[in-house]
């Protein structure tokens, strides 16, 4: 039986050309795209095709957002295999852990692919990743939501969307957290990396019954640990986050001494002006360094997932008027890193 996929186009690099060495929206790319793969490929699929929005996804807002958020939620489950949307890669990372959260209730396979070149460039990775989506919907017999990518000329990946890492900021290349993906894609067949860590096939078959409201806040602040960050830098006073997310070193810690790097005495700070503060990740199984003692109960811990992933819970959390750590205990699509693994 031919297989019914749902492309959504959203513009981004992947629905973009490049003219006197400027890349900008180009509006027969989408096109392009399925004539491609067609080429290479000649299977017996049938995409039906929609454009919610057309942007460079780095000039995202939340109108954006919604568009493909909307379109998606639109698609018939019963009538479709599965849901392919075309994306940017600068926001790539946040707004797939936005729709691992809002949209892993769908019950049919939901991947996001880009490319790091518009599709007339040869370094281009568009097909690639656009290709191995199709072949993990026929044959991943997965639910949810995912990215495929392929950095350089290495196998497309297949990602849970919600395991996603910030892109390397020189090469563009996308990694899991842990560095284990779900899946590699090559040759058109689909192996699952089995990964201790990760969720099983036999747990990716069934659709999860919980996603959460699709509201978001953008008043939410992300600070990296680094060597002399000066906490007393930031003022509040004429206009206050709703919540301060930390990454902090790999090792569980931040600067706690002293004045103006001491990060206890910027989240009393914080706490006096009612902005909750967060510090992602946590490993729940490290000894804790003298560094840190006292830490987790002057903050909110998110244990054992990724920074993308819990700042984009917080950034939902208080989108849907709940606390900032309401969302941060929760699995919702396999965030959680099993640390039994």
């Amino acid at each position: 039986m031919k297989k019914l996929i749902k492309v959504i186009f959203t513009g981004g690099t992947i629905g973009s050309a490049a003219r006197n060495g400027r890349v900008d929206l180009d509006e027969g790319a989408n096109r392009r795209l399925l004539e491609m793969y067609r080429a290479e490929r000649r299977d017996d699929v049938e995409f039906d095709c929609e454009e919610p929005v057309s942007m460079l996804s780095e000039n995202v807002h939340e109108e954006q957002l919604e568009a493909i958020y909307t379109a998606v939620k639109a698609v018939d489950a019963r009538k479709y295999d599965g849901i392919i949307v075309t994306h940017g890669t600068d926001s790539l990372c946040i707004n797939a852990h936005y729709f691992a959260l809002t949209l892993c209730d769908r019950g049919l396979p939901i991947v996001l692919v880009s490319s790091l070149y518009p599709l007339d460039d040869e370094r281009q990775n568009g097909l690639k990743n656009f290709a191995a989506a199709v072949d993990f919907i026929e044959k991943g017999n997965a639910k949810g939501v995912f990215v495929a990518f392929a950095n350089g000329n290495s196998p497309a990946e297949i990602h849970l969307a919600s395991r996603m890492m910030f892109c390397d900021q020189l090469t563009g290349w996308y990694r899991s957290v842990l560095g284990e993906s779900l899946a590699v894609v090559e040759g058109g067949e689909v192996k699952y990396l089995l990964n201790a860590s990760m969720p099983s096939p036999a747990e990716l078959s069934l659709t999860r019954k919980r996603a959460v409201a699709p509201d978001i806040c953008r008043d939410v602040m992300l600070i990296t640990a680094r060597s002399l960050l000066n906490f007393s830098l930031y003022d509040f006073d004429r206009r206050a986050p709703r919540a301060v997310v930390l990454e902090p070193y790999h090792s569980d810690t931040v600067c706690t001494t002293g004045s103006n790097l001491n990060f206890k005495k910027f989240a009393d700070y914080c706490r006096r002006r009612g902005v909750e503060v967060v510090i992602a990740s946590v490993d729940s199984r490290s000894n804790v360094y003298a560094s840190a003692v006292g830490l987790p109960e002057s903050v909110i811990c998110a244990y054992d997932e990724c920074t993308e992933s819990a700042l984009t819970k917080v950034m939902c959390a208080l989108g849907a008027g709940l606390s900032a750590g309401a969302y941060l205990k929760d699995n919702i699509f396999f965030e959680k890193l099993r640390r039994d693994a």
